[in-house]
């Protein structure tokens, strides 16, 4: 059994370790040329050129969104419901569907402040607040019992180190994690964060 490649369906994204070339590369299969993307959906996650989360968070916002806007009328302002069950609600369904993936993500401050707003904005809805009231972001995340966004994924990124460690030295995770590159140096000036940066950050705090 050989494998089948439909080329009009195969799509190409190349990550780039310096800046972005303004002509790319070629790629072809079966002699048919493969369209290059600058970024693709791949098992729900998108893969950009720039090795960037800049448009994977902006869509994992924009499906937590809609996930919040099916439940707002049912759950979120049923006055019926206590306060308990929509938080609740709120983090399996929305929370789950914003984080998904986290534990992979290499994170800067500007993700980590537009995710932090949408989580403030939800929850702040839930209580039936609006900014008018002055109420703080501490206040909102104690009386809703919740976390802040950036407590949860360090908590998910230090359980599934956690999981990664304390796999065999053979699986694959494990040795991605520990690995290091035979050649190759880091261009010079500010360097891009890294996942191994990421991890320590986590550990330290």
């Amino acid at each position: 059994m050989g494998l089948t490649v439909n080329t009009i369906k195969t799509e190409v994204v190349c990550q780039w370790s310096a800046n972005i070339p303004s002509t790319p590369p070629t790629f072809t299969a079966a002699g048919e040329q493969l369209s290059v993307v600058p970024s693709f959906r791949y098992l729900g996650s998108i893969l950009s050129e720039d090795n960037t989360i800049d448009n994977e968070v902006q869509n994992r916002i924009k499906q937590a969104s809609a996930a919040f806007g099916r439940l707002r009328r049912r759950v979120f302002q049923n006055k019926n419901l206590h306060l308990r069950t929509k938080v609740c609600v709120y983090q399996a369904i929305c929370i789950t569907t914003l984080l998904y993936s986290c534990e992979a993500w290499v994170t800067y401050s500007r993700h980590i402040r537009a995710l932090e707003q949408f989580h403030i904005r939800c929850l702040q809805r839930i209580l039936g607040i609006t900014w008018r009231d002055r109420v703080p972001h501490s206040e909102v995340l104690s009386k809703t019992n919740c976390r802040s966004i950036e407590a949860t994924i360090t908590q998910h990124q230090l359980r599934w180190l956690g999981h990664v460690v304390r796999m065999p030295s053979n699986r694959l995770p494990r040795r991605v994690l520990y690995g290091q590159l035979h050649r190759g140096r880091r261009s010079a000036g500010g360097q891009k964060k890294r996942y191994k940066d990421q991890l320590k950050t986590a550990l330290k705090k």
